[in-house]
Parts: C-alpha cells; sequence; structure tokens
C-alpha cells in the first residue's frame, strides 16, 4: 500500500492523506476531515483510516483523501490541545485545495472539533460546499467513524447556529 501523503518539513504536521484503491481504474475521490491525524503515513492507515475506506467504496468513489481540523500528529487528543500550534501553517489551504479537488465534502471530527473553535472557521472557510456526516452528536457534531453502525448513511450536515 502506499497513500500520498502531504506533511511539514519536520513531519509534525499532516495536512493531507490521499488513499486510491486502484488508481488505473478512475480517480473519483470523497474528502473527510476529521479531528487531527493520528499514526497514518505514506506506507499504513489506521483504524479511523481503515473504516473511512470502507464508507468510501460504499458511496462508490475510487479513494478517499483525508484532512483534518488540526494538523498535528498524534493519537492522544490532549497532545492535540496542549499544542500551541495544532493546526499548522498549511492547513487551510490544504482544506480548500481538497474540497476543490473532491466530489463530496464529509465532516468526520465528533465532539471535540470545538477546540479553539476550529470546527466553526473550517465550516466558514467551506461555505462554498456541501458538507456531509455520519450523523451527528445530540450537541449537533459530525460523529467520528470509529463511532458509528457500518450502514450510517451519509447525510447532509448543517452546522449548528452560532449562539
Amino acid at each position: 500500500m502506499e497513500n500520498e501523503c502531504h506533511f511539514s518539513p519536520d513531519r509534525r504536521h499532516r495536512y493531507a492523506l490521499i488513499h486510491r484503491w486502484s488508481p488505473l481504474l478512475g480517480d473519483r475521490l470523497i474528502l473527510w476531515i476529521g479531528l487531527n491525524p493520528s499514526t497514518a503515513d505514506e506506507r499504513q492507515l489506521d483504524p479511523t483510516l481503515a473504516r473511512i475506506a470502507s464508507f468510501s467504496r460504499r458511496e462508490g468513489f475510487d479513494g478517499f483523501w483525508m484532512a483534518n481540523l488540526f494538523g498535528l500528529r498524534t493519537p492522544y487528543p490532549e497532545e492535540m490541545r496542549a499544542d500551541p500550534d495544532p493546526v499548522g501553517p498549511e492547513n487551510d489551504a490544504q482544506l480548500l485545495r481538497a474540497a476543490a479537488r473532491c466530489g463530496r465534502v464529509v465532516a468526520a471530527w465528533g465532539v471535540s472539533g470545538v477546540h479553539q473553535e476550529r470546527a466553526a472557521a473550517v465550516t466558514r472557510l467551506l461555505a462554498g460546499h456541501e458538507l456531509w456526516c455520519l450523523g451527528t452528536t445530540r450537541e449537533g457534531h459530525p460523529r467520528h467513524p470509529l463511532y458509528v453502525a457500518g450502514l450510517q448513511p451519509l447525510v447532509r450536515w448543517r452546522p449548528p447556529a452560532a449562539g
């Protein structure tokens, strides 16, 4: 397996991971926006990305583009929240590039997107795109792919109104 990845020079931030099952058969990609990258890289998917691959295949795409609200690579959300720059300098530009390239944009960051009001900022950044999700939490946050049934359909997501 080889994934196309875009990292910061020091590899502390991952801005994009593109996974295709067979690039010769097609290039329709779906964008998933998670909270922050974990351990996945050019050679391996982590459990969240394996699950995203399953949902993406089911939806008829040839691969997926994984981006995140925060670019900092860590499997520990508390480390991400304690970091002085969890977003990274290239993250917003990469989100815009990915959204322009992909056939569908899926919000999948769970409840922690409220950190630094990042979910609201990314929602504004992508205002010209329809957003989808795998259902929402009671508070209206887009659910994380690991915490939904495999048959859960994608549904349109509209961010909760700012209060």
